[in-house]
């Protein structure tokens, strides 16, 4: 039997920034999670963290970080995971991050007992350092978040493979792998929310009093081997975590209705229904599937309708899946009148000697009509699903150039929009609104002014950076 490990994001808080005489540098240390149930309902038990407290030295600390809009502005601002569902060199889907490293956990995980309303608590934290001199701008807004008392929340990631649930509660047991932290935005800068952490106790300490903790010395109990020929198959799971969150309850409610060899990834939340991909390792029943059920939420309790549930498929939007064969039995048809109709004309011209023939072939005219008109709304359907799917891609690919240009406002007019539902066209129509789409971008191009302060950008993804083709319409068009 194979076993699975699951990844979880645990919301956490900057705890403390230190000053250092190496300018690269900017030490800190994360308070990283307590031993109390999180908000997404699962608890790390203290023996639990102490074992994996060695895992986190090494570990990068990311950030997705959102230039300010205008110069000496208070308008920049830190993302989340920026996770999303991409696929592996051997194409298998996997969960990505699109963060960047800006720093490192530079000590093994400790105890340290901090006072909360309720008392003192123990919680487990590390020492790290933040790359300053290469990412100061997101350095500099931490420390002016630091500087007005803003708590400065994180995420950590753990690997796991085992863990029991009681009462909709998931305890987490060994073995456990920290196993890198992300730097959430922590104040409201714009179109930038803030993004909640799940254990509360977590805080920042006073650049002015720097208190200094007692760390525990531990050795991590030792691990079970592997035994002979087991394999280990990792899946993701990560939780885009908020107070009001209800990925988590849905979680709750679906997981436990899964097999041991089967585990879930909610894909999408909306009102009323949600989608999830199960997917099953066991040897005589493995597959990978999405599926839509329906649920309702009143104040923090859901309701899943598993009766609902229904298998999808993905387009630009989630779809009860229409049989393929529909589509083919409209083309089919269609080929078929298409013959028939000639056979009519043919029969005309010497309407006496086929006169038998022309009776026939109206009839299966007539009753193929019918059964079009029947088709039609399938037809219809596709045909709405392709143009929404167009129409999104168009708008995806002209809103990163227009905001790439700081041209939100433009992108967002009647003019744009006419012309981006115009150049899904075919034909002289949406070359023409293709063209006008591209020499607007071209006219929001100006040459930076020149200064004296070199500015380095680096990509967490690197691939693609440099397009093979750099002619005009690779630029600009898709």
């Amino acid at each position: 039997m194979t076993k699975k490990q699951k990844k979880r994001s645990c919301q956490l808080q900057l705890n403390e920034i230190k000053q250092s005489d190496d300018p690269t540098k900017l030490p800190c240390t994360f308070i990283i999670f307590d031993f109390e149930v999180s908000h997404n309902n699962a608890i790390i038990p203290k023996e639990v963290a102490l074992e994996a407290s060695p895992t986190i030295i090494n570990k990068p600390i990311v950030a997705k970080y959102y230039e300010v809009e205008d110069i000496n502005t208070s308008t920049d601002a830190l993302g989340s995971h920026e996770a999303y569902l991409g696929t592996d060199k051997h194409g298998e889907l996997e969960v990505k991050m699109g963060t960047t490293p800006i720093g490192v956990f530079t000590s093994e995980g400790y105890i340290m007992e901090i006072d909360t309303p309720e008392g003192k608590k123990e919680v487990l934290a590390a020492d790290a350092v933040l790359w300053s001199s290469r990412f100061n701008d997101a350095c500099e807004l931490l420390q002016e978040w630091y500087s007005r008392g803003i708590n400065i929340n994180t995420s950590c990631e753990i690997l796991y493979s085992n863990y029991t649930v009681q009462d909709g509660t998931e305890f987490i047991q060994s073995p456990v792998y920290l196993a890198g932290h992300a730097i959430l935005n922590s104040e409201k800068r714009g179109e930038h929310d803030v993004v909640l952490p799940a254990y509360e106790s977590s805080k920042l300490l006073s650049f002015n009093e720097l208190q200094r903790f007692e760390k525990l010395v531990f050795q991590a109990a030792s691990k079970e081997n592997q035994k002979e020929g087991e394999t280990v198959d990792k899946f993701k799971k990560v939780f885009e975590l908020s107070h009001s969150d209800i990925r988590t309850l849905l979680y709750g409610q679906l997981d436990p209705t899964l097999n041991k060899e089967s585990d879930s990834y909610i894909a999408d939340v909306y009102d009323s229904y949600f989608i999830a991909n199960v997917y099953s390792w066991a040897d005589e029943n493995s597959y990978d599937k999405y599926y839509k059920f329906n649920y309702t939420r009143t104040g923090d309790v859901v309701s899943i309708d598993f009766e609902s549930k229904t298998e999808v498929f993905m387009t630009r939007n989630w779809e009860e899946v229409v049989p393929e064969s529909i589509q083919t039995q409209l083309n089919q048809k269609e080929e078929t009148i298409n013959d028939l109709t000639r056979q009519v004309n043919e029969a005309k011209q010497n309407k006496i000697e086929i006169e038998q023939q022309f009776d026939s072939a109206s009839e299966k005219l007539v009753q193929l009509n019918s059964e079009v008109e029947q088709l039609r709304p399938y037809k219809e359907k596709h045909e709405k699903a392709l143009f929404e799917q167009k129409l999104n891609e168009k708008n995806e690919f002209y809103k990163a150039k227009f905001e790439a240009l700081k041209a939100e406002d433009k992108f967002s007019s009647e003019e744009v929009q006419n012309l981006i539902h115009a150049s899904i066209k075919q034909g002289e129509e949406g070359e023409k609104a293709v063209l006008q789409l591209n020499t607007m971008l071209v006219d929001l191009v100006s040459a930076p002014a020149e200064t004296n302060t070199t500015i380095r950008e680096f990509s967490s993804k690197r691939e693609n950076l440099i397009p093979n083709d750099d002619s005009f319409e690779s630029r600009f068009s898709q």
